[in-house]
């Protein structure tokens, strides 16, 4: 946290258990994996959109508008997407990857990352 922080703020030594006081990290089972699902999921559809087009944008309203109503397996089936095929999780992997090795090359052609 000090490095994001930078001399804005001096954390000490009594700040590094602080993790600690989020009650849903500890006490939750599986509740940060929603925050990872979500964020594949979105990326997924994301990457989807190139070859779907503009039609694909209503049906995803609609399936934001349907919030938590039902399971995602049974809202996405209604897109014609099978959340049990590894292939369209593959999308979503692919822009993380993407992003992973533009922050590599980026470090690579400036040296603005270095390690401790």
């Amino acid at each position: 946290m000090q490095a994001m922080f930078g001399d804005s703020l001096r954390l000490g030594e009594e700040h590094a258990d602080w993790w600690l006081y989020i009650p849903h990290i500890v006490e939750l089972p599986f509740y940060v994996y929603a925050y990872a699902f979500g964020e594949l999921l979105v990326l997924a559809l994301y990457a989807r959109f190139p070859q779907e087009g503009r039609g694909f944008v209503e049906p995803c309203f609609r399936l934001l508008s349907a919030g938590g109503s039902r399971a995602p397996a049974d809202l996405l089936a209604e897109l014609g997407l099978d959340i049990t095929d590894r292939s369209f999780w593959q999308g979503g992997c692919d822009l993380i990857a993407a992003r992973v090795s533009a922050a590599e090359s980026l470090e690579r052609s400036t040296g603005a990352i270095t390690s401790h």
